[in-house]
Formats: C-alpha cells, structure tokens, sequence
C-alpha cells in the first residue's frame, strides 16, 4: 500500500556546513604540507590534495555542487598547479556535450508521453510487485548498455523511474524505494557497459592499449565471454545488495491500474521520438563510419527535439530541467583527474599501491588489481585515464611476474567501469539531481557491490584463463 511519507518520512540531519567546509580545508593543507614523498612531484601532490578536498566538498555538499565545481576548476591555477587555459581546456571536454546531449533526451522522452507506456508495460510484467519492476527495470538497462552507450541508456529510463516513484508518494530524500531505484539504475548501466567492447569507450581503449604496449590481440568474442556472464550475475547481486541496505517501504505498485491496451494507438509525439532516437541511435553506432565524433552526433540529434514542429523540448519550458550543476561537476572532475594523470600523481598512486603485489597468489594479484582500481576512481573519476596511466603499470607488472599481461590488464580494463563508491561519475549523476539520495548514500551499498566485482572477475579471469591462453 501507499506509504504514509508526512508521518513515517525521517530527513536525515544537514551536516554542519561551515565544520565541513573546514574539514575541506584542513584536508588541502594536511596533504600539501606533508614532506613531497620520493617520486611524486610537489604539483602532482597538490593535485591530489586538491581532489580529495573536491572529494569531501562534493560529499558533504559545503557548497552547491555547480559553485564547488567552479571553484575547484579555477583552483589549480590560483595554486600554480597548472595554468587556467590548460584547466579549461580539461574541463570543457567532448562528454560535457554528450551529457548535455542525454539531458534533451531524457526531457523528450519525458514529454512524449511514451515514458507512460513503458511504464504501464513493465508494471504488467512485473504483477505490481515493487521489487520485481526495479530487478526488471536493472536488467533492462544491464543488458541494453551491453550494445549502448550507458548515458544513452540511464537517459531513457531515469524518466520511467521518477514516474513510478510520483505515482507511488515515494518522496525524495525519504524514500528507500527511491534510493534503490535511483542508484540501481545507473550501476546496473555500469555493470552493463563491460558486457561487450561496443558497451563503451574504456574497453576499446583497453583493447587497443593492450594491444600496442604489450602486442597482446582480445577479439570481441574473448572480452564478451568474460563480459557478458558479469552482467548476468552483478546485476542480480546489485539488486539483492541494494533491497538489502535500502528496503522498499512498499511492495505493491499503485497508479499503475491502467491497462496497456487503454492507453492505445501511439500518439503522434511518441512515434517522433521514437523516429529521431533511432536516427541517434543509428549515428552514434556508425561514428566510425561517418566520422563525425560521437559527442557531436549526439549534440546534433539531441537539438533535433527542439526543431518547430517537433516541440518535444520546449527551452523556455524545459531549461531549467537540464542539469546543469551535474554538467558542472563533470567538468570539475574530469579536470581535476587530468592534472592528477598530467603531473604524474596517478602513476606515483599505482607504483605505490601495485608494488609490492607481485609476491602474492595469482587470485590475489587479480583481486587487488581490481579493487584498486575501483577505489581510485574516487581520485580519478575518469575511465579512460585510468586506464591510460594503469595498463602500462600493470603490462609491466606482468611482465615481472612472467605471466600474460591479458591477465592483469583485463581485470583493470574491466574494472576501470566500476564507479561504484561516489556518484562522481557521469552515469551515476544523471539520476543525482532527482533528490532521492545524497552522495554519501552510494557508500554502503556500492562497497559491498564492488566486493562482488571483484570476486566475480577473479574468478572469470581464473576460469576463462587457460581456455583463452592467459595461463
């Protein structure tokens, strides 16, 4: 039944923001003061001061998220980090207008009405039964983002969500529903995204790395035949992980009476949509064929719902709908992890945390690989860097180890996609803006599900490695 929010609805305290912003502080300063360790540049220790300090201002929300962002964008150069051109120059990056691109979308497919449709589909398939819709609704986007780009795949089905979630008194900021479903979205889409080299840019720039620093060939069969059994068991545990921390205050779905057969023929609005997102659909999936980079692609068919006689997006109406304090802080972090990579401080973390593992048992090595690098999203929270400035630490490890680099530098490709801990990342910020969680909230169940990650990929590795030739 419905629940009762005016009485049962608990807000969590607001985090005393100037005791915050002086933690922030003192972090800064606690970093840069210490003795610059052997190896790591006095820049590069100031460049990860400054994204732990962005870090907890984020977390902690010491500031709007669009003013911190600015801030911490300017900051390297009031700090002699790196100059302000360079810094713009990482901010402003080809995802802020493919982000942008995926907000037109979201608000279109929202207008259309066609965001009613699947609802009233899905709520079919699932009986009505809360749990089940959200388990529906997270493989649904694991498997799509399989073959799809994830943000692409969490902009079509955030406006789904947030329908359930209205028609359900499900509050934001109060509902556990809320939280699971607005968290389970988006980490299903990044589990989905390493189902396949086409689920996203990190794998084919693990392939091609692997490739030219180590001569090692992976086909789209060998990545997808460990991919593709982690998408069938990581989103099943993601949502057993995420009912279990977050239980649903309801378990029978209502505003969802109407029958799929009432809602009739289509409507004008939702065949236009449908024709433009399969032209998207199709220019994003053939950018190497016609060239035109993808974040282009996306910003032309994204204006397309706006053109007069489409009037899916209307900017005087729909403005304000974009997010554009989550455009900021990827701007933010995206710069902030490129001055960590540039100064060296990313390859300084990984000589240092990856070491001292050669001595260890292979499931071991695997392992921490792994974990390590879902824990260093939180200072780099950019796929294609880390993979950039690990591959060839790790392709060198193995090469110590006398082993297939493959073996190594898999886990950490596959891995490079698990921004799990923090909704510092694009995918996991989409669904942000909505209020149904506050960033600490993806700790707790984000932590227990890498745990899954990782146990999983080892034992794929372990398991699909002699028949591919890694052992």
């Amino acid at each position: 039944m419905r629940p009762d929010n005016d009485n049962s609805c608990v807000q969590a305290p607001t985090p005393n923001k100037l005791l915050m912003g002086g933690i922030v502080i003192a972090s800064y300063a606690l970093i840069t003061l210490l003795p610059t360790p052997e190896g790591l540049t006095p820049n590069g220790q100031k460049a990860i001061a400054l994204m732990a300090a962005a870090v907890l201002a984020w977390v902690f929300e010491v500031l709007p998220l669009a003013a911190a962002s600015i801030l911490f964008t300017v900051l390297p150069a009031v700090m002699g980090v790196m100059p302000l051109p360079r810094v713009m120059g990482h901010f402003a990056t080809p995802i802020l207008f493919f982000l942008f691109a995926m907000f037109c979308t979201c608000i279109a497919f929202q207008n259309s009405g066609l965001s009613r449709r699947l609802v009233v589909w899905l709520s079919m398939k699932s009986g009505g039964s809360a749990k089940r819709l959200l388990f529906l609704m997270m493989m649904a986007c694991g498997l799509l983002s399989t073959i799809l780009a994830d943000l692409p795949v969490i902009a079509m089905m955030m406006p789904v969500a947030l329908l359930v979630l209205r028609e359900n008194g499900c509050r934001p900021g109060c509902s556990m529903y809320g939280r699971a479903m607005m968290l389970g979205l988006p980490i299903a889409c990044l589990i989905g995204g390493v189902g396949t080299p086409a689920g996203g840019s990190p794998n084919m720039l693990t392939i091609g790395l692997l490739e030219s620093t180590a001569n090692v060939k992976i086909s789209f069969f060998e990545w997808s035949i460990i991919g593709l059994p982690m998408v069938l068991l990581l989103v099943p545990a993601a949502f057993g992980v995420l009912i279990k921390v977050f239980p649903p205050e309801i378990e029978i779905l209502e505003g969802m009476e109407d029958n799929y057969e009432k809602l009739g023929p289509m409507r004008t609005e939702e065949k236009r949509f449908l024709l433009i997102l399969a032209v998207n659909l199709l220019l994003w999936s053939t950018d190497r064929l016609h060239g035109i980079p993808l974040p282009a692609v996306s910003v032309m068919g994204g204006t397309l719902f706006c053109l007069p006689g489409v009037g899916l997006v209307n900017w005087n109406r729909d403005g304000g709908r974009v997010g554009w304090d989550i455009i900021m802080l990827v701007g933010a972090a995206n710069a902030l992890g490129m001055i960590i990579w540039e100064s060296g401080g990313a390859l300084w973390i990984a000589d240092r945390c990856l070491g001292g593992v050669a001595s260890l048992p292979l499931a071991a090595i695997i392992a921490g690989i792994s974990l390590f690098t879902v824990v260093i999203h939180l200072l780099i929270p950019i796929a294609p860097a880390l993979i950039a400035v690990l591959l060839p630490a790790v392709v060198a490890l193995a090469g110590n180890m006398g082993v297939s680099p493959a073996l190594l530098a898999l886990p950490m490709g596959f891995s490079a996609s698990a921004s799990l801990l923090l909704p510092i990342e694009t995918i996991t910020l989409v669904t942000y803006p909505a209020g149904y969680y506050r960033m600490f909230d993806m700790f707790r169940p984000g932590m227990l599900i890498a745990l899954c990650w990782v146990a999983v990929m080892t034992a794929l590795m372990l398991l699909v490695g002699r028949p591919l030739g890694l052992l």
